[in-house]
């Protein structure tokens, strides 16, 4: 086997093994994404960038960015699959991410680099498996679904400056009408603080704008 070959075999092993550790991680923590997602997409980034770079000797041009240009852009494609929205929440952006970086450390070991590959492989894992440790998500602690009656001379717009001054966040507004030229708002709150329910309502019942407000069972 010439030396080239068994060169190409190591990075794509290399590229392997470092996305096989990142997906370990996306794994361990029940992400949509884990050790086999990422590990294909580190090796298939560094065949691909292999193939730009060597397979073509008998071109008069060879222009290696090309096959790097497109894996970014169908990477990102692929990590927007896993996104997705839950009650106002979005997920699945850390494993995009991770996929992301998971395809240019792969082009990195595709292209000979390996030092930084290595450590860029190493770097995205330490962010992953430490940061969440030392930097913990706080998830809402209340979250409730209100129903705010505005008069006939309010709009919608009223309801979200009053939720943003109050700085709750809230999902996408259900708007229907009473019937009597007045609004029903119907949406979903939520604030990552304690909160005393009662006073909110309260506060929100002062607008003059609003004739009521009632929390849905």
């Amino acid at each position: 086997m010439e030396y080239f070959e068994t060169e190409w075999l190591l990075r794509i092993l290399c590229a392997l093994l470092m996305g096989s550790l990142i997906g370990y991680e996306r794994h361990s923590r029940s992400k949509e994404a884990g050790v086999r997602t990422h590990a294909v997409v580190a090796v298939t980034a560094c065949v691909l960038m292999l193939v730009s770079k060597y397979a073509f000797p008998d071109a008069a041009k060879n222009d290696p960015a090309r096959i790097a240009a497109q894996v970014v852009s169908g990477v990102s494609f692929l990590g927007a699959g896993i996104i997705f929205v839950n009650k106002g929440a979005i997920q699945g952006l850390t494993t995009a991410a991770g996929m992301w970086s998971t395809a240019a450390i792969g082009m990195c070991f595709g292209t000979g680099m390996y030092r930084i590959g290595l450590f860029a492989g190493a770097l995205i894992f330490c962010i992953q498996a430490l940061f969440p440790k030392i930097f913990p998500y706080s998830p809402p602690r209340n979250l409730m679904k209100i129903v705010i009656h505005l008069s006939h001379d309010a709009s919608v717009s009223v309801v979200n400056q009053l939720l943003i001054k109050m700085n709750l966040n809230h999902t996408e507004n259900t708007v229907t009408s009473d019937g009597n030229g007045g609004w029903y708002v119907k949406t979903e709150i939520s604030t990552h603080s304690d909160i005393d329910l009662e006073k909110i309502l309260s506060e929100m019942k002062q607008d003059p704008k609003i004739l009521d407000v009632t929390i849905e069972e």
